[in-house]
């Protein structure tokens, strides 16, 4: 039934990134204000974001953020030199994952949209967190695009789908078995309503 795959597609088949509605509900509830409520996600102004990653995954969600960079939405990813000066902070898991979304969770954002103090907590699985991965870039993608006000979508090629993402699906250039180089056609749609356009998704590189 599931053919020859390898432990990443397994891995990628078997643990839910926030699967559960009641984990999506905790991720609102975590947000406070600026998800509270049923009201919409707040954007960036201008849609920039600094990002700080304490997890050592810096590769990783930097190829993430590049990717957004690259979508087509007039969004703004940034490095931050300093901890305190970033608006996203990524870090490794030391038990807050597993408290606040249960032990197969890979990955949690403290909000959707921009919260009220401005700054956004991800928490990586200590699995996830390390040298770039296939795995890891496309959950570090899945994590921005909560932070930029995306909420889950439905459709298993969707990077924001609540489950883990089908290897199956393929995109313009890319050939089945490989996860997204960028986000998907919808996803960027969803993002440039928030932010708007800033030209055409670029060649992924």
């Amino acid at each position: 039934m599931h053919r020859n795959r390898s432990l990443l597609s397994r891995l990628r088949r078997a643990w839910p990134l926030l699967a559960l509605p009641i984990i999506a509900l905790l991720a609102l509830v975590i947000a406070g204000t600026a998800a509270g409520g049923g009201g919409d996600p707040r954007p960036w102004p201008g849609g920039r974001v600094s990002y700080f990653d304490a997890s050592g995954s810096r590769a990783a969600v930097d190829a993430a953020a590049r990717r957004w960079n690259r979508s087509g939405a007039r969004v703004f990813l940034v490095p931050a030199h300093l901890r305190r000066d970033a608006d996203v902070v990524f870090v490794e898991d030391n038990g807050d994952l597993r408290r606040r979304c249960g032990e197969r969770c890979l990955a949690l954002s403290s909000s959707i949209g921009r919260p009220s103090d401005g700054h956004v907590t991800i928490w990586l699985g200590r699995g996830l967190a390390g040298r770039p991965t296939a795995l890891n870039v496309w959950v570090a993608m899945h994590e921005f695009g909560h932070v930029l006000g995306l909420r889950h979508r439905e459709g298993t090629c969707s990077l924001m789908n609540a489950q883990a993402y089908d290897d199956e699906c393929a995109f313009p250039g890319e050939d089945a078995g490989t996860l997204p180089c960028s986000p998907a056609t919808g996803d960027v749609a969803a993002a440039a309503r928030l932010y708007g356009r800033e030209r055409p998704a670029q060649p992924c590189r």
